[in-house]
């Protein structure tokens, strides 16, 4: 039997009857179990803002090298422009001993994150990076990331507060420790093959990976090279597409919080293909943490999955998974 991916309406869930709410609490648990992702509709979000931010993306890809090089990425924390280097794929700078990838993902990024200041600059430095905005060479690509980026902090303490309902537990379990949440939104171009050219065996525009936070909210595009998902049921299939849905997957950490119950979705983009040569993709992708101090402790059973995962502290564990020594990310550093 083919695992089912819900469709949440947001807008339907607030005013159903506690019956129905059973109903699609049911469908939505049973898919973060075995999968870790759903599609939400009655999200709010325009097709407009949508539309904007892509339209301003692919006018920020399409500069040349130089025009974009000064907003380049030199740590896997930071935000700006994440380079596709000619002939093979993107790459960050990577810590000392970490390993690079076999091959290199056929896709190049600009990454932004919150605008929000603690007072204490080494904190900052690695909790909230300041963004590195291309106003002299396109002065509309940050309005269109700041307006998208509005609507997608609402409706992530929506998912919060639907996340900690259908748990059981207070409406407020998730939101009360994301007032300052970490946040990183992404604008990802995956070229065509025309493009790019040959593409080397085994490399595709995302290779497989879960994501590292609580959890991403993902307005995609639909392609012959586009998204897939993994589980042990289905193994590698395409998730259902519905062009005015958001695609909700969770991470790493969300899976810790449950302590296993909820899984952290494993997804890749395939390769552009010989089919479709001029097929090229863009995807706004926003990943969303918690507050970078807050302690992620499993959930006890009946509620966690009883998996018997350690606590980890938010930001840290991200860091450290982008071969930042948690030592740097420390408050107190």
């Amino acid at each position: 039997m083919k695992s089912a991916i819900p469709t949440v309406d947001l807008r339907a869930w607030h005013t159903a009857s506690p019956q129905e709410r059973r109903a699609v609490a049911a469908a939505l648990d049973r898919a973060l179990r075995e999968t870790g992702m759903f599609l939400l509709e009655g999200h709010g979000v325009p097709r407009e803002a949508m539309d904007e931010l892509r339209a301003r993306g692919r006018e920020f890809f399409a500069l040349p090298h130089e025009a974009k090089a000064p907003y380049a990425i030199g740590a896997p924390y930071e935000s700006g422009w994440l380079e596709m280097h000619p002939g093979g794929g993107v790459g960050v700078p990577r810590e000392e001993g970490e390993a690079p990838h076999a091959e290199p993902d056929l896709h190049e990024s600009f990454y932004a994150g919150p605008a929000y200041r603690s007072g204490d600059e080494a904190a900052d430095r690695y909790n909230y990076p300041p963004n590195r905005w291309p106003d002299p060479v396109l002065p509309a690509l940050r309005p269109a990331v700041e307006a998208y980026t509005g609507h997608m902090q609402r409706v992530a303490h929506s998912l919060n507060v639907l996340f900690a309902e259908v748990l059981g537990l207070p409406e407020d379990f998730f939101s009360r420790r994301a007032a300052h949440a970490t946040w990183t939104q992404n604008v990802s171009w995956y070229p065509s093959l025309t493009s790019v050219g040959e593409v080397a065996s085994g490399q595709l525009r995302n290779g497989p990976h879960t994501d590292l936070g609580a959890f991403t909210i993902l307005s995609r595009q639909q392609g012959v090279g586009g998204l897939q998902a993994w589980n042990e049921a289905d193994g590698w299939f395409a998730p259902p597409y519905h062009p005015d849905a958001l695609v909700v997957n969770l991470g790493d950490l969300m899976e810790q919080w449950t302590d296993g119950r909820w899984r952290a979705l494993l997804h890749r983009v395939l390769a552009p293909s010989p089919s479709a040569p001029d097929e090229e993709l863009l995807s706004l992708v926003f990943f969303f943490e918690s507050d970078p101090d807050t302690l992620i402790e499993p959930l006890a059973p009946p509620v966690g999955g009883g998996a018997g995962l350690e606590p980890v502290v938010s930001r840290r564990s991200v860091l450290a998974k982008l071969g930042v020594h948690p030592d740097a990310a420390s408050t107190h550093a």
